[in-house]
């Protein structure tokens, strides 16, 4: 296998990735991987000699470039056929009304209906948020953020089953999350790579925490640990270790647990020295 063809194979997922989104991209790869192999195959034929070497970056060049314009044609045409869920992001046939996956409705347009913008009518490569010609956000984005808050509003209804007892989350944030381990109740909230927004999000919680009644305590109090006694119930929020998986995914763990000494641990008092004459006092 020659340098361009290596480099070419190694270009596929990049070219793939750049021309479609992710709900046509298992339909997708297997063509864009063929069209790449009989691309590199040509170019490095075609470019075997040693002398030729100035003609190989430019000849790299344009392989990808053709081969991302071909995957874009072919995965618009995919497209218009398809559909996919907002809830469990399957894809599936444009004659469907209903996700075969998880029973949600389907949206009316097909993927490649989605990419059409509504400003200037022009059809936008696959996996586009905002119009190439005139900026216009595309359908596919709005449907998309929808779909999300859809999703985070969900959430929050579980919240409202399992976290009552607890202010709510509103620091930012997507992708919500809630889990059930072992009487405990974790909660994610995902910010997309943005680290600094994570912790700050996570300072402004704990704020919020402390606005509602909740304090440090027990022998060693944190802010970290906050705690809130409530009809002989202890409330815990645990947000030590909630960076430990991700720096910009924090997982809060809510339990009903008391700290180290019990909530009301008081710390008691010094010793005071007594000396001999103390005991003719």
């Amino acid at each position: 296998m020659g340098f361009l063809e290596r480099a070419i194979r190694r270009g596929v997922s990049e070219a793939v990735g750049k021309a479609v989104g992710n709900a046509v991209r298992q339909a997708v790869e297997p063509t864009a991987t063929e069209l790449a192999n009989k691309a590199a195959n040509a170019i490095d034929t075609a470019t075997h000699n040693a002398e030729q070497q100035a003609a190989r970056t430019s000849g790299l060049e344009g392989a990808m470039a053709n081969l991302e314009r071909s995957m874009q044609g072919y995965a618009t045409e995919a497209a218009k056929n398809m559909k996919v869920c907002p809830n469990c992001e399957k894809p599936t046939t444009a004659d469907k009304k209903f996700c075969p996956e998880c029973g949600s409705s389907l949206p009316e347009q097909t993927v490649a209906e989605s990419a059409v913008c509504p400003n200037c009518q022009k059809q936008n490569a696959i996996g586009t948020k905002f119009c190439s010609d005139c900026g216009a956000k595309l359908p596919c984005a709005i449907q998309e953020e929808q779909a999300q808050a859809d999703r985070n509003n969900a959430v929050m209804r579980e919240w409202d089953e399992y976290l009552s007892a607890y202010p709510k989350w509103n620091c930012g944030g997507s992708e919500l999350n809630i889990e059930l381990y072992d009487g405990c109740v974790s909660f994610t909230a995902y910010f997309n790579g943005n680290a600094n927004a994570a912790h700050r999000a996570v300072d402004e919680y704990r704020q919020v925490l402390l606005q509602n009644g909740f304090r440090q305590a027990g022998e060693y109090p944190c802010i970290e640990h906050l705690y809130k006694m409530e009809n002989g119930i202890c409330y815990h929020v645990d947000t030590g270790m909630c960076f430990e998986c991700s720096s910009d995914s924090p997982s809060i763990g809510f339990d009903k647990s008391e700290p180290h000494g019990g909530f009301n641990y008081v710390k008691p008092e010094p010793r005071k020295k007594t000396s001999f004459l103390d005991l003719f006092k």
